[in-house]
């Protein structure tokens, strides 16, 4: 029969032989930094997939059009405006306002600022225009046609 006594007192001696060194030598170890780098990646990683978590939630969330479709529309806005020469000037401002509405729906959704829905018109206006175009592109919306002005 076995003594619950000294199977205690072997638990407790396996621990203080085995188990408090591994402690200490951890311990040490944490103190002198040698987990910083994992402990840094470890930190990062669940930042990562907590803002990965966030973002899908607000992908479920979506409210208005998908942006693909306003890509699309400004995509077939641009080509519009940029043929409107031969046109009336009621049809050259509604499609220019048609695009500027395109652009504030879609900054507003990519969080870009702009400064298109204030009162501006002619050069100050399309100098608005190419530089929110060239701040969608920065962020990965492809508004100019990819055909026109690429190396080969």
């Amino acid at each position: 029969m076995v003594d619950t006594y000294q199977v205690v007192l072997g638990a407790i001696a396996v621990a203080i032989m085995v188990l408090i060194p591994i402690g200490g030598v951890l311990f040490y170890d944490l103190l002198a930094g040698r987990w910083d780098d994992s402990l840094r990646s470890a930190r990062e990683r669940r930042s990562e997939a907590a803002e990965h978590r966030r973002a899908v939630k607000m992908l479920r969330r979506q409210r208005g059009l998908p942006l693909e479709r306003l890509v699309a529309d400004l995509r077939r806005l641009r080509t519009a405006v940029g043929a409107d020469a031969n046109r009336s000037a009621a049809h050259q401002l509604g499609n220019r306002m048609a695009y500027d509405q395109l652009l504030m729906q879609t900054c507003a959704m990519l969080e870009i600022e702009h400064e298109l829905s204030e009162e501006s018109s002619g050069l100050d206006r399309d100098i608005e225009r190419m530089r929110v175009e060239a701040e969608l592109e920065r962020v990965g919306v492809a508004v100019t046609d990819r055909r026109y002005g690429q190396a080969a």
